[in-house]
């Protein structure tokens, strides 16, 4: 084994990325050899890309680093992220990586869950990319091709909107072709031109989703997420979050004597020892996929209005009033930092405030170079007082 240097490097949300934004096909090949290894022997892992040449070359570099370190792989050619962990689970993945081309490039990993990775897996993978490693061509691993995810998942996520819509109708935008392909089809036959137009923006990953509708303006990701939520709460059921918590869903969920299950902090750390409180969680949320799936998130929203027979602005309009708000901080040692700041016993949450104003947290971002301030509140005016105060104390203490 020998070493090499790369600046490929985790960033948030299991993003492999370089500090320029392009990666060459070799560092592709080199992030496959990493993942390949450090999932262990017998490792499977999934690769699909967005649209363009260069996500497609991109994807079989990858698949050709993770095959010579014995992976056996499934490439699944052109879909979006969601489409591609879905077709990970049913395949029975350890993992698979979505390669995203559009303006930067990306690798994007997923768990066999479809969540993200844990931070230890991150750290392993990171750390095999400059060790060069080589095993017999013998032993090298197989790369399938597969084609299914897109009309699989699009099945999926149609299913989830039982019955037709009567009052309201989806208006879908993204830059993604095959997310717009994929919400097409799921929508065929369920959704006219008829009734409240609510026009849904889905990012380019499919992680994420913000809607639109003349009665209530913009309503953006976290309200979306609170909607279904409130559903699953009134069904008699808990609720599940990777990452932290915002504070008003746990008031939601206190409502109706249910709580919010989480890991208790801002990521998952460990997967060779996940403490119980992270197990419960990820198992919960892989069944939510509302929580990280934006198109999942969109058709689920488009059920309970079609269901409750309710105008959008009438389900959120039941909801806490919610506002929150993030800002990054150059800090030398934000590990120290959070030792030093948080609430006592709140360390692994990050929680240095919580009084009825509302909840600031802080998190050391991946680069290791900063954090991130988020501020809650029942106002915006009122998280964005928190936050600028928080952020110029920090600034003149560090």
């Amino acid at each position: 084994m020998s070493n090499r240097k790369t600046s490929l490097h985790f960033e948030e949300n299991s993003r492999l990325t370089t500090t320029s934004g392009s990666i060459f096909p070799s560092e592709a090949a080199m992030a496959g050899a990493a993942a390949a290894y450090s999932l262990g022997k017998g490792a499977k892992l999934l690769a699909a890309h967005s649209e363009g040449g260069g996500a497609s070359a991109l994807a079989c570099a990858f698949m050709s680093g993770a095959a010579s370190m014995g992976a056996e792989c499934v490439l699944a050619g052109d879909c979006c992220a969601p489409a591609a962990a879905y077709a990970a689970r049913l395949l029975g993945c350890g993992a698979g990586c979505h390669i995203h081309t559009e303006i930067t490039a990306s690798l994007g990993f997923f768990s066999s869950d479809g969540l993200t990775l844990y931070r230890s897996l991150e750290d392993k993978i990171e750390s095999e990319l400059e060790a060069v490693r080589s095993i017999p061509y013998s032993h090298f691993g197989k790369i399938i091709f597969y084609d299914g995810a897109e009309e699989l998942y699009a099945a999926y996520v149609s299913g989830l909107l039982k019955n037709p819509l009567e009052n309201a109708y989806a208006d879908v935008y993204s830059s993604s072709s095959s997310i717009m392909r994929v919400c097409d089809k799921a929508l065929s036959g369920k959704s006219g031109r008829s009734g409240q137009r609510i026009a849904f923006r889905i990012s380019s990953d499919g992680r994420r989703v913000s809607a639109y509708s003349e009665e209530t303006g913009y309503i953006f990701g976290d309200k979306l997420i609170m909607l279904c939520c409130d559903r699953l709460f009134r069904q008699g059921n808990d609720a599940a979050v990777c990452g932290r918590t915002p504070r008003a869903l746990e008031k939601l969920a206190g409502r109706y004597g249910r709580k919010v299950l989480s890991c208790g902090g801002s990521v998952c750390i460990n997967e060779k020892s996940p403490t119980e409180k992270c197990l419960a969680a990820r198992k919960a949320a892989a069944e939510q996929p509302f929580m990280y799936d934006g198109i999942a998130l969109m058709m689920t929203v488009l059920d309970i209005l079609s269901e409750e027979g309710i105008t959008i602005g009438e389900a959120v309009s039941a909801l806490p009033d919610y506002a929150d708000i993030n800002r990054y901080i150059p800090v030398d040692r934000p590990s120290e930092l959070l030792r030093r700041l948080c609430v006592p016993g709140m360390e692994r949450s990050g929680v240095i405030g919580d009084s009825e104003n509302g909840r600031v947290t802080i998190r050391p971002v991946r680069t290791g170079k900063g954090i991130m301030l988020t501020v809650e509140s029942a106002a915006a005016e009122t998280a964005a007082e928190l936050c600028d105060f928080y952020s110029d104390m920090i600034k003149r203490a560090y």
